[in-house]
């Protein structure tokens, strides 16, 4: 066991199902406080296709009733697998390492307590992966979905099925979300997520597996990824900055000799973005915010998208805005008969 990684040693065993034979994929949900969405989620993994499931469910110290809610629906479903909980909060890469440590699965996918599988993501993914033994990183196609304007986005475009080099599209794009990821239990060992981030623990695991051999990809949509203002990174943009920024950095070293000039400032760049635009959206720190916004232009990543951001999130530029909508609505309240 890797000392810097041990298990959850205060996890208790809710509840516990074997299977009859050892599955095919073992399913891994870490989830906290998330009593009212754990049910749907649950549904979208007992309704795939695949036969051969087990589902492996890490509750990380919740102050709600997702253990009662979630133990009720695996009872329901028919599924072996557990129910996990934590005396402390760890963390998600904590509550992952738990979750793959008890695995027994060929193979195993990641699944967060707020997002949902189309039926047949499972059968595909393994259908990929057994295709190409050099495969040590599958993912699919998502969509985003904006549950305020209920819009929806794609994850990626245009990109291919298999990627020997798929690790370098990782550096600066974020291209495979944690809900969409499978790999083989014998790639990822006891404890593969790096305990000590708080955030990108996910983005670190998957650049290390993609490194070792073949990303595959499933092209149709196959997760529905939930996205909340009120999201943890949109409360921690800090996290970002501390965590993110140096992994990335270490990840990069590592690699120095196999990167151009160009591909490392690309990725500098994208990190920068993402700072930069995670500060200026809410009512943060725009002066903070928008140095990271002019670095990542000058980097070259979205040089005139970044620099209309400063622009546009500037706080002057904002009261003149809300300024002159508060004349416009005087204006159309004064003509109104």
């Amino acid at each position: 066991m890797d000392e810097q990684h041990p298990p959850q040693g205060d996890a208790e065993l809710v509840w516990a199902k074997a299977g009859a034979a050892p599955p095919v994929v073992s399913v891994v949900i870490p989830c906290f406080n998330s009593q009212e969405l754990i049910t749907g989620t649950i549904a979208s993994v007992i309704n795939q296709t695949l036969q051969g499931i087990e589902i492996i469910l890490i509750d990380d110290a919740s102050s709600d009733a997702t253990v009662e809610v979630a133990r009720r629906a695996m009872e329901q479903s028919g599924l072996a697998g557990c129910v996990v909980r934590c005396g402390t909060n760890g963390g998600p890469a904590r509550a992952r390492n738990e979750g793959v440590r008890r695995s027994r699965g060929e193979f195993v996918a990641f699944l967060d307590s707020d997002d949902t599988w189309l039926p047949e993501k499972l059968e595909r993914q393994v259908a990929l992966m057994r295709a190409d033994p050099h495969v040590t990183l599958c993912g699919c196609q998502a969509l985003w979905v904006d549950q305020e304007s209920q819009r929806e986005w794609l994850l990626f475009k245009d990109l291919p099925t298999f990627n020997p080099e798929g690790w370098r599209l990782l550096l600066w794009r974020t291209y495979i979300a944690t809900p969409c990821v499978m790999a083989r239990r014998d790639d990822l060992g006891t404890a593969p997520f790096d305990a000590r981030l708080r955030v990108a623990e996910d983005r670190d695991l998957w650049f290390k597996l993609a490194t070792n051999g073949t990303v595959a990809l499933v092209q149709e949509p196959m997760v529905r990824i939930r996205v909340s203002r009120g999201s943890y990174m949109s409360k921690h943009v800090e996290l970002i900055r501390d965590h993110t920024v140096p992994m990335m950095r270490r990840n990069m070293a590592l690699f120095a000799d196999k990167l151009t000039l160009r591909e490392r400032m690309l990725a500098l760049g994208r990190l920068h973005a993402e700072l930069g635009r995670s500060m200026t959206d809410g009512p943060g720190p725009w002066m903070k915010g928008a140095p990271h916004l002019v670095w990542a232009a000058i980097l070259g990543d979205r040089t005139m998208d970044n620099l209309t951001k400063v622009i546009a999130t500037a706080p002057w530029l904002r009261s003149v805005i809300a300024v002159l909508r508060r004349r416009r609505r005087g204006v159309a309240r004064a003509a109104s008969p």
